[in-house]
Formats: structure tokens, C-alpha cells, sequence
């Protein structure tokens, strides 16, 4: 991330994840401070976080590891105090309590100090909202009025667990303004703890939402020991529903959003632009377990309008598994996008669902999954978490170029003061970019 002309990023080392910030203007290391990834890891993608405080000061804010109160050590339990660094000197603001914290510090309504949520005595959860200036902390209902066990899985959306049934819940501002069981919006099966995708788009008062389904009577835990098959189109769902009351306006079985994910939304009707949303779909195939491999699996994209999920084009399925998906992970503001199968890639134009022509010199920002190592002791060990993204220059094929054009620095959303800040595997680099062109 990048603010105030200085640029956040996350890198691992040989234990653990560090937080390294960089002067936009010519690459020096302004500071560093060691990360703890908290209990959201290791599916949750570990991602930098700046926010501002009440008098306009940029803050990176995270989790570093703690000692745990006496008498409550737990190998199986991570303690980790939130904290908050000045951007530009690296100078601590605020350091937290140890607290078992369920879910990172974040922006409060998305807009500054540092919020967090952990578990109480009775492992339920309380959020907590810290005035990075002051070091006044509140908590409880104050801020958020959600009871049981809860965490934000989108803009303004929570998922909360009461009594075994679990609920998604629109908080804004301190005011839940409504909740509903999760299954009566995605179907019998669905679970925030399978994964899934949400957008929130303000500007239509709308909810675009992707969940994966177990459609068997079999737990998750179990399906080591099962085998069986799963038709993929019951395995997950896309849903548009009105932010101001949850109803459920469409649905579109067997499709998700996690293709699409790493596209913005600036250029697309969910904001200002005229380009459709993105979402996959399977139209046949199954995946078998224990094993988790796909068989016959063909899966298309759609460009729908998002207040109806009504199809706008689509394109020929084509196969997908594991390693094959519809889409190569780009960086872009979602007008286009790189699509087709194996060897037959080519651009995307997100308005009219038609391919654009491209030559050899056309190059792209191509992504590709960071992980990093889990801290020693705790509750997952052996397993890598998931970061955010390292980019590289690329062809429409997703094949490594040597080097970046001003055309694919367009697509790149971390600029400041006309340089335009991307994270390599191993480096980080600034680009000058024309003021007129930006």
C-alpha cells in the first residue's frame, strides 16, 4: 500500500513476515518492524494495512507476537498485541494489550484509527476501537453491538456464529442494521468458513457476494476420510442482495467470484464505469475426494449487470482444475482482462465480452500467490500461509517478459506522487509516470 508518499510492504524471512516501509521518491528503507499474521492465518491473506488517525497522521497498523498473561501460556494459543506505527518515521503510537485478537487490526468503518476484533474469557468475540492519537480504547457495544463470535468478511459485512447458526450482518457505524442466517441468502450447506468473496457496491446499495456449499451430509473435517464426488455446480453460489436490508434480489448457482479476485472494480458498473463485473461459472464436471482433483470440470466467464445478475455476454467453457483456471491473475481496474485456455490466452474486453487484439510488445502485470512462513508454536504448524500478491511482467500467454511498458504501469492502483510502487519477488520498485497520463 502507499500513502503520503511512502509505500508499505510485507516480505517474508526465513521465521515470519516483516513490515518494511519505503520512500516513494527514491527507494530508501524509511523503517521495518516484525509482523504476526494472528489467527487468520493461514487462509486469510496476510496484507498491509495504513490507516490515518483522527489529526490526519498515516498509520501501518498490524499484530506482533506477546507474551501471554501468567498462567494462560498455551502452546495451541497465539497472544499478540495490535500496534501502530507512524508511516513516514516508523515512530510507535500505540501498543495493545496481549489478547488472543481473532481478527487484525482494520481500519475503523474503513475509514481511520485501528480496530480489531478478540476473544473475552468466555470465547466470544469483542471488537475494540483504539483512537491512535489519544490511546483511548472502547469496546463491547459501543462499537459494535454483534454478539457471539464474529469477524468482518467484507466492507460493512460480518459473519457471526450464535448458538450454532451462523448469520451475515450489515454493521455500519456502530449499528447493526440488519442480520440474516447465512443459509436463507446462499443455500443449505453454505459457510462463511468455506471461503468466499464479497463486494459492496454503495452506489447501487448492493451486495455481490460468493460462497462455497457442502452439499453432502458429510462434515469438512471428515472428508479425508470419505469418498465420494461432488457435482462442482453445488458447490458454490454468486448472490446480489440490498446492503440496506439483505434481501436477496438474484441468484446464480454454481458460480463464484474467487477468479476475478485480484480485479478492481473502478472501471466496472458496480462503481462509475461501463464495464461488467466478473463471475465464473461451472457448467459441468465434479470433484472427487479424498483425493480434491476435478474430473471433467468446464467452467465459463460471465459479464452480468449486478443489480439483476442478468447474463451481458459469456464466453465458451473451457476446462479448469487446480492449476487451469479462466482467468490469469492480472493487475487491472476491471475493463479487461486475460482469458481462454492454455496457449490460446488472449484480451479480454470486460464492456463487450469480445477478445481485443494483441501483438508481442503488449505487456501485462501478471500476480502470482505469496506465502510465508507460520511463527513457531501455535495452532498451525507445518502449513504456509497466504500473503497478498508479488507481481511480474508478462505476456497475454501469463510468460515472464524482462521488463514492464508505460501502457501496463496504467493498470498498477499503488501510485503516488506520479510513481507508480510494485512488489517483485525479492524487491519492490518505483516507476515515474507521466502526470498526464495518470
Amino acid at each position: 500500500m502507499v500513502a503520503d508518499g511512502v509505500a508499505l510492504v510485507y516480505a517474508k524471512t526465513a521465521t515470519g513476515v516483516n513490515a518494511h516501509a519505503f520512500s516513494v521518491a527514491d527507494g530508501k528503507q524509511l523503517w521495518t518492524q516484525p509482523v504476526h499474521p494472528g489467527y487468520e492465518a493461514p487462509s486469510v491473506p496476510l496484507e498491509p494495512v495504513i490507516t490515518r488517525t483522527a489529526s490526519g497522521r498515516s498509520t501501518a497498523i498490524f499484530l506482533q507476537a506477546a507474551t501471554a498473561p501468567a498462567g494462560l501460556e498455551s502452546d495451541e494459543a497465539w497472544w499478540t498485541a495490535p500496534v501502530a506505527f507512524d508511516l513516514s518515521t516508523g515512530k510507535e503510537l500505540y501498543r495493545g494489550q496481549p489478547e488472543v485478537v481473532s481478527t487484525r487490526p482494520f481500519a475503523c468503518d474503513g475509514l481511520l484509527d485501528l480496530c480489531f476484533v478478540a476473544y473475552d474469557q468466555e470465547s466470544q468475540s469483542i471488537e475494540h476501537w483504539v483512537d491512535i492519537d489519544s490511546g483511548e480504547e472502547t469496546g463491547g457495544a459501543d462499537v459494535n453491538p454483534l454478539t457471539g463470535v464474529f469477524r468482518p468478511i467484507g466492507k460493512e459485512l460480518y459473519s457471526v456464529v450464535e448458538d450454532g447458526v451462523e448469520k451475515l450482518a450489515h454493521v455500519s457505524f456502530g449499528e447493526v442494521l440488519w442480520e440474516v442466517e447465512t443459509e436463507k441468502i446462499f443455500g443449505k450447506g453454505a459457510s462463511a468458513d468455506f471461503g468466499g468473496r464479497f463486494i459492496y457496491s454503495e452506489k447501487l446499495d448492493l451486495f455481490v457476494g460468493s460462497m462455497w456449499i457442502n452439499p453432502t451430509n458429510v462434515s469438512p473435517d471428515k472428508f479425508a476420510e470419505q469418498t465420494f464426488t461432488m457435482n462442482l455446480r453445488e458447490t458454490a453460489k454468486t448472490v446480489g442482495f440490498r446492503a440496506s436490508s439483505g434481501r436477496v434480489l438474484w441468484t446464480a448457482d454454481g458460480s463464484t467470484l474467487d477468479c476475478s479476485q485480484t480485479m478492481g472494480t473502478e472501471a466496472t458498473t458496480l462503481e462509475d464505469g461501463d464495464s461488467f463485473p466478473l463471475r465464473c461459472e461451472f457448467t459441468e464436471g465434479h470433484i472427487e475426494f479424498p483425493s480434491g482433483k476435478y474430473r471433467s470440470a468446464k467452467s465459463k466467464l460471465v459479464g452480468y449487470y449486478p443489480l439483476t445478475g442478468d447474463v451481458s455476454w459469456e464466453t465458451e467453457p473451457v476446462d479448469v482444475g487446480w492449476s487451469t483456471r479462466e482467468l490469469i491473475p492480472t493487475a487491472g481496474h476491471g475493463d479487461h482482462a486475460i482469458a481462454g485456455v492454455p496457449r490460446s490466452q488472449n484480451l479480454l474486453d470486460t464492456r463487450t465480452g469480445k477478445f481485443r487484439g494483441t501483438s508481442f510488445e503488449d505487456v501485462f502485470i501478471c500476480l502470482e500467490q505469496a506465502m510465508y512462513p507460520m511463527p513457531p508454536g501455535g495452532p498451525y504448524k507445518d502449513v504456509s500461509g497466504s500473503g497478498s500478491f508479488w507481481a511480474f511482467p508478462c505476456m497475454k500467454s501469463g510468460s515472464a517478459v524482462p521488463a514492464l511498458t508505460y501502457g501496463a504501469l496504467m493498470d498498477v492502483s499503488t501510485a503516488d506522487q506520479d510513481t507508480a510502487v510494485i512488489s517483485f519477488e525479492g524487491k519492490v520498485a518505483g516507476y515515474k509516470l507521466l502526470k498526464d497520463f495518470v
